[in-house]
Parts: C-alpha cells; sequence; structure tokens
C-alpha cells in the first residue's frame, strides 16, 4: 500500500472511488470540497491508500485543515457537514493510513482531529475519544407514495401539508441566483430567530456553481401569492436526496409552507427513484425538531463523532451549554446587517 494525500478536485480516482463505494455520500466527493475550499480557504488533506499492483484507491480519510486562533489549529472529517467519515474497502487494514495522520498532527503540533460519524470500534487503538451526542434522522422512501402517507402524524404532518396546500400555497424547484439571494434573504432571518451565526453568501454561491449546476441538487421554494416565503436546499448523489438548508419567513408559518416542502422533495425523490430520504443531524437540545422528524416516520440513528486528543470544538458544544445560549442570545437580538457581518468574518472558524 502507498499513502498519499491529494487535493481531491485534482485526482479523478477520488470520486471514482466515493461513486463504487457503498456508503460513499455527496460531502464526500470533490464537488463538496470544492464548495468549503473556495468558500473557506481551507487547505485540503485527504489522506488516501493506493494499491500499488493497479493504482486504485483502496480507502481514504477526507480532511481539511482548519487553521484558526477561535478553535485551534485541526484537521477535521467534513467541515460544515454533519456525517462523513473515512471510507475504506473491507479488506484494508486502516492502521496504515491513521498512523501517519497521528504522526503528522504531533510533528505539526495541530490541536485536534474531529470525525463526524460512526466508525464503530476501529479508532480505540488510536485513542480517539467518541462523543455521542447527534442524532441522524433517514427515511426509508422506497416504499411508495402511499405508504409514506399513511406513516406520516396525523396532526403533525399530514394537516399541516393539507393546511398549505389549501392556503394556495405554490411549490417551485429552481437553481437559478436569483431564487438563490431570495432564500439567502430567509436565511438571514432564520438564523436570527433561532440565533445562530447565518452562512456568508459565497458559500451558497459556491453550492450553485458545483452542486446545483452539476445535477447534484436543488432549492425548492413556497411562493404564498407570489411572495417567496420558505425554501430548502437539497442534494441528490447515487439513491439519496438530502435536506440540507432550511429558511422560512415567521410571518407565514401558520400556512405550514416547510412541511409542503419536504412533501413535494418526497414526491419527486419517489418518483425520479430515490430510496433513501436524509433529514440531517439534529441535537437532543431540541426535543421540538427532534418530535418533528419523528413524526415523518423517519429511522433515528446515533451519529457520534470522534475526537483527538480529546473532545473539543464548535460540533462538541451542546446547545443546552451556557456558552452556546449566551452566544444566540446575542445573535437574536443582532441586526441583519451586522449579522451579515459576522457571519462573513466569523463563519469560517466554525468548520
Amino acid at each position: 500500500m502507498i499513502i498519499k494525500v491529494i487535493d481531491p478536485s485534482e485526482d479523478k480516482r477520488w470520486d471514482n472511488f466515493i461513486y463504487n463505494h457503498p456508503e460513499g455520500t455527496i460531502f464526500h466527493t470533490s464537488n463538496w470540497a470544492r464548495v468549503i475550499q473556495k468558500t473557506y480557504g481551507y487547505i485540503p488533506y485527504y489522506f488516501i491508500l493506493i494499491e500499488e499492483a493497479d493504482q486504485k484507491v483502496a480507502g481514504g480519510c477526507p480532511f481539511f485543515l482548519i487553521k484558526n486562533y477561535l478553535t485551534g489549529n485541526r484537521l477535521v472529517c467534513l467541515p460544515f457537514t454533519d456525517n462523513c467519515f473515512p471510507l475504506f474497502n473491507q479488506s484494508t487494514n486502516i492502521d496504515f493510513i491513521f498512523f501517519p495522520i497521528v504522526k503528522m498532527m504531533k510533528q505539526r503540533k495541530l490541536d485536534n482531529i474531529e470525525i463526524r460519524g460512526e466508525m464503530a470500534d476501529s479508532l480505540k487503538k488510536f485513542n480517539f475519544n467518541k462523543h455521542n451526542y447527534y442524532k441522524l434522522f433517514r427515511l426509508d422512501i422506497s416504499i411508495g407514495l402511499d405508504n409514506l402517507w399513511k406513516e406520516f402524524k396525523q396532526k403533525s404532518i399530514r394537516y399541516p401539508i393539507r393546511k398549505a396546500q389549501n392556503s394556495g400555497i405554490i411549490i417551485e424547484k429552481s437553481v437559478s441566483e436569483e431564487i438563490l439571494k431570495s432564500f439567502y434573504r430567509l436565511n438571514i432571518l432564520t438564523r436570527r430567530k433561532h440565533g445562530i451565526i447565518p452562512q456568508p453568501y459565497k458559500f451558497f454561491l459556491h453550492i450553485q456553481q458545483e452542486i446545483f449546476n452539476r445535477n447534484l441538487g436543488f432549492l425548492l421554494i413556497a411562493r404564498y401569492k407570489n411572495i417567496v416565503i420558505a425554501g430548502s436546499l437539497f442534494f441528490i448523489y447515487k439513491n439519496t436526496i438530502y435536506y440540507k438548508f432550511n429558511a422560512s419567513h415567521i410571518n407565514y408559518l401558520k400556512f405550514q409552507p416547510n412541511h409542503l416542502i419536504l412533501w413535494e422533495a418526497i414526491k419527486w425523490a419517489v418518483e425520479n427513484d430515490y430510496k433513501i430520504f436524509d433529514l440531517g443531524r439534529t441535537s437532543p437540545d431540541n426535543p421540538g425538531l427532534m418530535a418533528l422528524k419523528r413524526h415523518w416516520g423517519t429511522e433515528e440513528i446515533d451519529l457520534p463523532y470522534y475526537y483527538w486528543p480529546e473532545i473539543r470544538g464548535t460540533s462538541a458544544t451542546k446547545e443546552s451549554s451556557l456558552r452556546y445560549r449566551i452566544v444566540s442570545s446575542v445573535l437574536k437580538k443582532t441586526s441583519i446587517p451586522l449579522l451579515k457581518i459576522a457571519g462573513n468574518l466569523f463563519y469560517k472558524h466554525l468548520g
């Protein structure tokens, strides 16, 4: 075996490996790597194992090096991603790749390694600490629309969908920058409502360039009397559709636009032969959102993260912590112009 460190955009073997690996996701691809790289300027360190005989990739750990004064210098697999873990062929010995990674950490005096997603017990020997906090929600949509509808909770899912339909909400599918700008405006409002720092606009612009324009995702928006009142970003890859970002205007939530957007996305996915609807991670400190995702009939999965040498960083901060609540309280009172500035300046430190 040969170990190499690559930029995934410059080595086509990486995307071929991800596409053919049963657990490869859109977040493992070079498309997502370019979104992160172009937006935040992080340096990719994709460690790969190469078979000497045929020069094919036998495994890989996709990391970005995040260097900043707020959270230290870290290798993260993968920033701004819910679930993205190293992938290997069944016969591959991961010792070949993790010993050099930990060695590099020590040599360069980096502060931390973070891996997002289930790695079973394979990291124990390297003294990684497991942090089992988030939950991942997935919906099996291969059972068909009729069976899915029966699984939805009547009061919390089916009734809001019908209400949105009867209110005259129109759902549109788009990849245009004009609609993206409308979504971004709603995103700022939504992030302030929840007390969360917003992403910079260029993040979504790079998603349009690297994901939407390559037929790997789209935006669904809800209109009420020709006003854009809600929107969600979806990624698609292999047999899975990913519900990645959602934003809406608080004054129109009574019409339940978000429920209808999700239902239309599910219908589209079933009609186009996708099998899994990934609703992303959720903090257990948000019981309302946890319950809502359960009411769609999803499977709830533990989503552990692994840290070396210790558990630290923004993803390890619980929403119930005092620090999180103080920052959230401040952001809820911050003006929109200041929020945009804060997102441009500081969001990159949260990867």
